[in-house]
């Protein structure tokens, strides 16, 4: 039963993780992988995510519910902490739940050993990243 519903999860997070835009074009495989390596938490409206200033070892994908990221609504499919984790750096904003919200976390070693193995998913980070800054 336990392997079901962690296989279930595992889909759930794949497709969470096909809404993030620079992570669109990776094949199944590759989003198979990162899904089996993440792990889900949930946040009661009003919790802290992350706060500006802190270590970045975690990059976030909402699964449920909405963020506030510096006065910015963020609903499901929105990613953060992946510059911050990339570039090796604190925090750049804190980030709030608005309402009860579940997030994918995908710790740094493994969306590294993504960006390692896979580059064209860094150069798509890097577009999308600097895509109203051109």
């Amino acid at each position: 039963m336990e392997l079901r519903e962690n296989n279930l999860k595992a889909q759930v997070i794949d497709l969470a993780l096909a809404e993030v835009p620079f992570l669109r074009s990776l094949g199944w495989r590759q989003r198979a992988r990162l899904a089996r390596q993440a792990t889900t938490r949930r946040y009661p409206a009003g919790a802290v995510i992350v706060r500006e200033g802190d270590t970045g070892m975690t990059v976030y994908v909402v699964l449920s519910g909405a963020v506030d990221m510096a006065g910015r609504r963020a609903e499901r499919g929105a990613c953060f902490g992946a510059a911050d984790v990339i570039h090796d750096r604190p925090r750049g904003e804190t980030v709030v739940a608005v309402e009860p919200t579940e997030c994918v976390l995908l710790a740094k070693w493994d969306f590294t050993a993504l960006l390692v193995s896979e580059p064209w998913v860094a150069l798509s980070l890097l577009a999308y990243a600097t895509r109203d800054t051109a």
